[in-house]
């Protein structure tokens, strides 16, 4: 009998002292969470701190190199999300590629027409061009990413690597030989002309070289991306035509695009919108994504289909048709979530737009969001990627 009180006795103290520890560990343990959600909310008020800034240098950029452009040109043309645009160190050349359009444009500040030579040597320097190469000689990224780099502490830089711009668009061969590339530049120069135009600069000509670029020349830049983009379509489950279908309406395959809000590379990624969300899922929290990192084609589509994957399978996921999901996913990447639910119901709450566009057809969502999206620019946007899908279904 008293062998069995102090078993009794004895397990009271044990449970006792396990109570104890186990409330211990409960305390601790929630310590340790409310410790982490206060470090993690400390991240999050510097990154969209650094956010601003990225946007503040950007724009502080885009002016100054703008300004020094007019010093030596009427326009100060740059790049753009569809335009590729380079000078060079004297300001004096000046190369375009309008890869919407397909065109190639040379100008030469001078006092006598450029010869045949000059262009030759130009437009061979223009389509042996590799990614790499155009960056270095990007004095606005280079200056972006020196500023932003040295300010803000939560930033990813890359290594853009030297692909070709032109060169499987003028020259159909895989591994062109330097006499293919010097007839491309004997063929362009045959196809375009000069025209004499007037200088900001007194006693200087500006002459205008133009050409167009062969045709088909989507297909070729599609068929280049291909492995890449198969690649991360299949990872997140995506139809590769809807990436391709993105990345022609966004850039046109400019892989040196770019636009003031900011936003860079094939597939226009905005650092502080889709950047934001896809670094999240890929490095486990939000960081800023430098131009050079975005430069890099693999990387800016790695990104570009994270972004759509995290809208089609979280963001808009409560919309049960996959067509219907479908044009949602593809009016948000230019324009937000948001204001695709406030087509449906005039706020931004995308689970109440998820009941509406679930009593419709996937047609009547296209129809409403053809009407009731807040810009004319995603309207277009919408339109132009669900034809192109059909397209590059064919790739």
């Amino acid at each position: 009998m008293r062998g069995l009180l102090v078993l009794i006795i004895s397990g009271f103290i044990f449970f006792s002292y396990a109570e104890d520890d186990y409330q211990q560990y409960l305390n601790e343990f929630q310590q340790f969470k409310e410790k982490e959600l206060k470090e993690y909310e400390q991240y999050y008020k510097e990154v969209m701190k650094e956010f601003e800034e990225y946007k503040r240098i950007t724009y502080e950029e885009f002016e100054r190199y703008k300004k020094e452009i007019s010093q030596y040109w009427k326009e100060a043309e740059i790049s753009t999300k569809k335009k590729w645009v380079e000078y060079s160190d004297d300001y004096r050349v000046k190369k375009a590629v309008d890869f919407e359009k397909g065109e190639i444009k040379v100008e030469i500040r001078d006092v006598k027409k450029p010869s045949k030579k000059d262009l030759a040597r130009i437009l061979m320097d223009l389509i042996t061009e590799d990614t790499k190469k155009a960056f270095e000689r990007d004095k606005l990224s280079q200056r972006i990413e020196k500023r932003i780099t040295e300010k803000a502490k939560h930033i990813k830089k890359g290594k853009v690597r030297p692909k070709p711009i032109l060169l499987n668009v003028v020259v159909d061969k895989k591994e062109p030989r330097p006499e293919d590339i010097s007839k491309a530049v004997v063929s362009l120069l045959r196809s375009g002309r000069v025209v004499e135009k007037p200088s900001k600069i007194k006693g200087e000509k500006v002459y205008s070289f133009r050409v167009k670029l062969p045709p088909k020349r989507f297909i070729k830049k599609a068929k280049e991306y291909k492995p890449v983009v198969t690649r991360y379509s299949e990872r997140y489950r995506l139809n590769h035509a809807l990436v391709f279908a993105i990345i022609h309406t966004e850039s046109s395959f400019n892989p040196l695009a770019r636009s003031p809000v900011p936003a860079y590379g094939l597939m226009q990624i905005v650092p502080s919108t889709a950047g934001k969300d896809a670094t999240k899922l890929i490095y486990g929290r939000p960081v800023l994504l430098a131009p050079s990192y975005l430069y890099d084609e693999e990387k800016n589509i790695m990104v570009g289909t994270t972004y759509i994957y995290i809208l089609y399978y979280n963001y808009l996921k409560d919309i049960k048709h996959p067509l219907s999901r479908l044009y949602c996913t593809i009016a948000a990447y230019n324009t937000g979530a948001g204001n695709v639910a406030r087509a449906f119901t005039g706020t931004t709450n995308i689970k109440k737009a998820a009941e509406v566009i679930n009593r419709m057809s996937p047609s009547e969502v296209y129809d409403r969001l053809m009407r009731k999206l807040p810009y004319d620019e995603t309207k277009n946007y919408l339109k132009k990627v669900t034809q192109r899908i059909i397209i590059y279904n064919r790739i």
